[in-house]
């Protein structure tokens, strides 16, 4: 840029950006099995047994992923934040299996991992447009019923009722 300095730095909090913060409202980020923890000093990010992780090797930007397991831990799902399925993990127990079942096992958890990164991507933009001034409510109403992107709780209760009627002896 001609000698001239940038402040940019991809390291600032929204906060450190000028972006008001919620005060003390809870945001619709909250609904979301996410979090990022912060890096310890051996640079561990703590990411052991959650539903979403950024994936952080040197090759390539950093992204967020959403990960679903089926009760019995047969079959995860692995996908970005744009929906993209990136992953598919099958334990050794999926051998019992007929392929119609794994290919159905895997179709269904594909699906809701694929929702679960859609309504990610509801909720930050909703607390983006909050922050921006625009009415949550509104803002709501308008990605799910005109983009077609669901709400963290349509998910949840989406996966809830998926694992219910797929896995009834798990729930008992």
């Amino acid at each position: 840029m001609n000698g001239t300095h940038s402040s940019w730095d991809d390291d600032d909090e929204p906060a450190d950006l000028g972006v008001p913060s919620d005060g003390g409202q809870a945001s619709d980020l909250d609904a979301l099995d996410v979090h990022i923890p912060a890096v310890s000093e051996d640079g561990d990010r703590g990411w052991d047994s959650i539903d979403a992780h950024v994936d952080d090797t040197d090759s390539k930007p950093q992204t967020l992923l959403f990960t679903i397991t089926n009760p019995p831990g047969t079959v995860s799902a692995t996908a970005s934040l744009d929906g993209r399925i990136q992953q598919i993990e099958l334990s050794p127990k999926v051998t019992a299996m007929t392929e119609s079942q794994l290919a159905e096992e895997v179709t269904v958890l594909a699906g809701l991992a694929r929702q679960r990164a859609r309504a990610a991507q509801h909720a930050l933009i909703v607390e983006y447009m909050r922050r921006l001034g625009h009415e949550r409510v509104i803002t709501r109403g308008f990605l799910e019923r005109e983009l077609g992107l669901p709400s963290p709780e349509t998910v949840r209760d989406e996966v809830a009722q998926v694992f219910a009627t797929r896995y009834p002896s798990d729930h008992e």
